[in-house]
């Protein structure tokens, strides 16, 4: 008896060698092309805790670091986990997290990830490809990455799959293996109560990520036992993987070379069917842009007051297996001769009928030109239309829209150019709707910035407060002995302290008045960091009620503010003896008035309405005017022109137009007009869109028929009935 149990024993101890020696020392393994880790899996440091407060959990507890904060250095409290890879390949990263502490969506978000022995390590969005900082690779995300970290955010208070790197320009993460072996996923800590669930690796062409990301998947031990049968493929770019039969739709009406009369409703209705599963998405797409999606239960989408033109009319079902199949059609409406519109996103697609599409080039920069860091960079455009008119310019700079113009295009700069690398893409569109892109990159400095290293969640670039109708409008800076303005505050400003009060404090002016304040950080000679909750907000006290005089030290400083509406604002300054003082001396700020149309004007529905404004600056120059519709940027002209912004073929309802001009010392003023057309009431009398849907990542657009002009509450409800 003895000799048979010390025989099992050693049985025992045998396997658990051979197991180890298989893994290699990794405590996860790829298996079929993914790879499922719980979190909590691992030996904990530092102040990393395994929780269960917060219910949905998978396996029922999570990991939550509760020590200190790290913004700006990552490799704190470092977490291992070794995974042995089968298959190499590239693979998609993302983790099920949520913020477990405050009612914001962008404090407390997020967690720094390195996968440093990885043949490549990178954040990708669309063709834009991103790498961290110290790899010796570029472009760098926006905010902060270094020594080979991202930052990786989310921006949910409840578990969500999402997983992003670059702020304001979320980037997925991905991670390529060269060969088979045993590699390390490391987390360090950076924000505190960013809870974090599980993690996993796939291979996007054999999971969709609702696959992947399914709860019921077990986590990939490694254990030295031979991976499981491969499940099905199923991918998110159509076809059915293994014994899943594809869905199919047909689109009943309207008929193929159909003509309807000019204003026509048109219905747009589909024949759907699963043979071993359900519909779970029905899309419609109209010239190639997205104008309806519904989940299971699809409802016909009507094109309401259709102008003449040319119509491709594309459906997309998907199942609940992630197949897809699609329909098209194409109509014509009138004389079928104007195109029906291109796409927004690029290509420069003709919108059918025989119509061309228009060109556009930009005729400065030059490709690969570079400009000395400070410099005011001059973007301009040559487009043209054959056969019609362009009516639309738009300039965007490393993804973000910069500038939009009607038919007359002026000179955008690019203003105080930091180091680093520039995309700059011009899109033009045409009276038919068709649409045409140029591109063109340049570099500042030596061109390897790009972007700050902020510290905190929603870091934002170096770049002046950008005013989108929401959130920070401008930063000024204040004699704090009478609440009189001395400058406004933008990035790059320098005041002579020779010419300043010895009593300063900051405010903060916001669009809409932030219910939940706005929290100023100040860092240089004078560093302090303060929620402040009364509107105006002040750095220092609520000037004019309480005064509290602080002189400031000469330096630089950087200030960040983060207002509870709205994003984070970063600005660098400067205060010193005999400093230039561009916005010190006590400028006058510009004014505008709105002179067309009226305050409380009615138009006729389907009437053209233009915005004319009357701007000046007593003391210099205005340099920039925008024009805001129920909110929504929808003109940004330089100072020294300004064309008439037209609203054409106006709907129903309220509408509030805004004009905001800038002046050549960084100082604003504003005007708001109100007008109705037609009775005045907006009815919904279309649906609304929401989409994508379903969301993976937590986050939807929500488009209504027409501009509302009003609050407009709706609800979304999940499959679960939530």
């Amino acid at each position: 008896m003895r000799v048979k149990t010390t025989l099992l024993l050693l049985l025992a101890f045998g396997f658990s060698i051979v197991a180890s020696a298989q893994c290699d020392g990794a405590t996860f393994e790829e298996q079929n092309g993914i790879v499922v880790i719980e979190a909590e899996s691992v030996s904990l440091t530092s102040s990393w805790r395994k929780q269960s407060s917060f219910s949905g959990a998978s396996g029922g507890s999570y990991i939550n670091w509760t020590g200190t904060q790290y913004f700006t250095s990552p490799g704190n409290g470092t977490l291992q986990y070794k995974v042995k890879i089968n298959s190499p390949g590239t693979y998609r990263f993302n983790w099920r997290t949520r913020i477990g502490r405050g009612n914001s969506n962008t404090e407390h978000n997020d967690t720094w990830l390195r996968i440093p022995d990885a043949a490549d390590f990178y954040g990708q969005k669309g063709g834009s490809r991103i790498y961290p900082r110290g790899t010796g690779k570029s472009p760098n995300p926006e905010g902060a990455s270094s020594n080979g970290w991202f930052k990786v955010y989310m921006n949910s208070l409840n578990w969500l799959w999402s997983a992003f790197t670059s702020d304001f320009d979320g980037h997925e993460i991905f991670v390529r293996f060269a060969s088979a072996g045993v590699y390390t996923i490391q987390i360090s800590a950076r924000s505190s109560d960013h809870l974090i669930d599980r993690m996993i690796l796939y291979k996007t062409s054999q999971y969709s990520a609702s696959s992947a990301q399914s709860l019921s998947r077990a986590e990939t031990r490694c254990d030295g036992s031979a991976p499981p049968p491969p499940p099905p493929a199923d991918d998110d770019d159509g076809g059915s993987g293994g014994a899943n039969n594809a869905p199919t739709v047909n689109i009943t009406n309207p008929d193929n070379g159909q003509n309807f009369a000019a204003g026509s409703n048109i219905s747009i209705q589909l024949s759907a069917n699963d043979s071993d599963g359900s519909i779970s998405r029905h899309r419609i797409f109209v010239n190639g842009n997205v104008v309806d999606t519904d989940g299971s239960n699809y409802t016909p989408h009507v094109l309401a007051n259709a102008a003449s033109g040319s119509y491709t009319i594309r459906a997309v079902v998907t199942d609940n297996d992630g197949a897809t199949a699609d329909d098209t059609v194409n109509i014509t409406v009138g004389g079928g001769s104007s195109g029906g519109g291109g796409t927004d996103d690029g290509g420069g697609s003709s919108g059918g009928g025989g119509d061309s599409a228009p060109t556009v080039s930009i005729t400065s920069p030059s490709a690969g030109q570079n400009f000395a860091v400070g410099s005011n960079v001059p973007v301009n455009l040559s487009a043209n239309d054959s056969d019609g008119s362009v009516v639309q310019h738009r300039i965007f700079v490393n993804g973000t829209l910069v500038d939009t113009d009607g038919s007359n295009f002026t000179t955008h700069f690019i203003r105080n150019v930091a180091a680093g690398n520039y995309t700059v893409r011009a899109l033009v569109t045409d009276n038919d709707g068709n649409t045409a892109e140029a591109t063109v990159n340049f570099t500042a400095g030596n061109g390897s910035g790009g972007g700050s290293t902020g510290d905190d969640p929603g870091d934002t670039p170096d770049d002046p407060p950008a005013d989108n109708g929401q959130g920070v409008s401008r930063i000024v800076l204040v004699n704090a002995s009478n609440n009189s303005d001395i400058g406004v505050i933008t990035n790059g400003s320098s005041f002579n302290s020779d010419n300043l009060p010895s009593s300063l404090s900051i405010r903060v002016d916001t669009n809409p008045s932030n219910a939940n304040g706005v929290v100023f950080s100040l860092s240089g000679p004078l560093s302090t960091t303060k929620t402040e909750g009364l509107n105006p907000y002040h750095l220092f006290g609520d000037i004019g009620v309480n005064p509290i005089g602080r002189s400031f030290p000469d330096g630089s400083y950087t200030l960040v503010v983060r207002p509870g509406i709205g994003d984070p604002v970063t600005v660098n300054f400067t205060i010193g003896a005999g400093g230039g003082g561009s916005t010190g001396g006590g400028n006058t700020p510009p004014t505008v008035t709105i002179t067309s149309p009226n305050n409380g004007q009615n138009f006729s529905v389907g009437s053209n309405v233009s915005i004319v404004l009357s701007s000046s600056d007593s003391d210099g120059s205005v340099i920039q005017k925008k024009i805001f519709v129920n909110g929504r940027l929808v003109d940004t002209d330089p100072g020294d022109s300004f064309t008439p912004y037209v609203i054409r073929s106006i709907g129903s309802g309220n509408y509030t137009v805004r004009a905001l001009v800038t002046d050549d010392d960084g100082a604003t003023g504003e005007d708001t007009i109100s007008f109705s057309v037609g009775s005045g009431k907006t009815a919904v009398d279309t649906k609304a869109i929401a989409y994508p849907n379903p969301t993976n990542d937590g986050s939807l657009t929500v488009d209504f028929p027409r501009p509302m002009g009003k609050t407009i509450g709706y609800k979304l409800t999940s499959p679960a009935g939530q």
